[in-house]
């Protein structure tokens, strides 16, 4: 259920146009801002408020999800209010609030003018669209993660106009015990390492940080896979109740690899995921599960187990690190992973030629694919 924590108390005292609230992990500046803009629209007659994220996938996984939450939790929404094609809620006094996502300045320069905008996770929109936005808003909200400084420390913050704000999970009365008992054995860790250090100092203290050691860096977004791109075929790594199962497709397309989140969920059993794989593309599986293999091989399905020796994970790594990539935009888990998959480290914060091993699933299958497919001859796969 939805609670007023410090986070909203502290948020509400702002004055300034431009309000940049910087925190740490579960700080709950998100649940944070958008009840204070749903208040806002309630109130004030006719306003236009616009809540945008880096990709429509990302603003619909989170600003959105949380606002329909609250109003349901409120017992504030109307679904006739609703335009589900335009992502806009229309309250009864004629205030809208519309979600949205930008790939370029001028598609945010048309967007026209706003009351009040709200940048989630603004360390992910390029400035040169922020900026475009912000110039025709009379209000704006900014939060994000400090990962590192980016354009609202070089840029925002040297304006008269702006106003920042600091919070962590101390300001959040809402966490649970089990995130809280997280962040304890992360903050114990961080007495030791210097990578735990640097992860509590963004992610526990909200100061601005650098995440080390990230294992990929040669991939960027798509929004959608060109018609003449070509299916290569599909890693699988396998989850059931705590793990999600992940498939991603793997395509070709000019001198680049395009991959596709298909599906990320827990709870499917064999005949789920046969139903969610096309039949006619070469799957690559995680070869300790030979028995669920087997069953999605019988109902018609091109699947073929990983050959996975003792070096096979730092050689799929290998591999991957020597292409381009680009990562369709919906594809929201696997982006999430890549951005927090870095090698880790000893006690002494020294990195080790070993990856962290978790929050890895749609990596997997897509290492799955890449490292099978160089070493047989099953599918339409060609070197290059």
């Amino acid at each position: 259920m939805f609670k007023r924590t410090s986070a909203v108390n502290k948020i509400l005292k702002m004055q300034s146009r431009i309000r940049v609230i910087q925190g740490g992990t579960n700080a709950g500046k998100t649940y944070a801002i958008i009840p204070i803009l749903i208040n806002r629209a309630i109130k004030e007659q006719r306003i236009k408020i616009t809540v945008v994220a880096e990709t429509l996938p990302a603003v619909k996984e989170g600003a959105l999800d949380i606002f329909k939450t609250i109003m349901v939790e409120t017992n504030r929404w109307i679904e006739n209010n609703w335009n589900a094609s335009a992502l806009i809620y229309t309250f009864t006094n004629g205030s809208r609030m519309q979600f949205k996502s930008f790939d370029s300045d001028g598609k945010a320069k048309a967007s026209g003018k706003r009351d009040i905008l709200f940048l989630n996770e603004a360390n992910h929109i390029p400035f040169i669209i922020a900026d475009a936005l912000m110039i025709r808003s009379s209000e704006t909200y900014i939060d994000f993660n400090p990962d590192n400084e980016f354009w609202v420390h070089t840029e925002i913050l040297e304006q008269h106009n702006s106003e920042f704000l600091l919070l962590t999970y101390l300001d959040n009365e809402g966490i649970s015990k089990e995130t809280l008992e997280d962040l304890m054995i992360k903050k114990e860790k961080a007495k030791t390492s210097n990578y735990w250090a640097n992860w509590w100092r963004v992610y526990g203290e909200g100061q601005i940080g650098n995440l080390q050691g990230v294992v990929f860096s040669n991939w960027q977004t798509i929004d959608t896979i060109p018609d003449e791109a070509r299916l290569l075929g599909i890693g699988l790594d396998f989850g059931y109740t705590n793990d999600p199962t992940s498939a991603i497709a793997v395509y070709k397309w000019n001198d680049k690899r395009i991959v596709k989140e298909l599906f990320y969920r827990t709870g499917m059993v064999n005949g789920d995921i046969a139903n969610a794989l096309p039949k006619d593309a070469v799957i690559y599986a995680d070869s300790a599960e030979p028995k669920s293999i087997e069953e999605i091989r019988r109902r018609g399905l091109q699947i073929y187990p990983v050959t996975k020796g003792k070096d096979s994970i730092n050689y799929g790594i290998d591999v991957m690190q020597q292409q381009e990539y680009l990562v369709t935009s919906d594809s929201t888990n696997l982006i999430k992973e890549l951005r927090g998959y870095c090698w880790d480290v000893d006690r002494t914060g020294k990195t080790t030629n070993k990856p962290q091993g978790k929050n890895d699933h749609a990596i997997d299958a897509w290492r799955y694919h890449e490292m099978e497919s160089i070493s047989t001859n099953k599918g339409v796969y060609n070197i290059y």
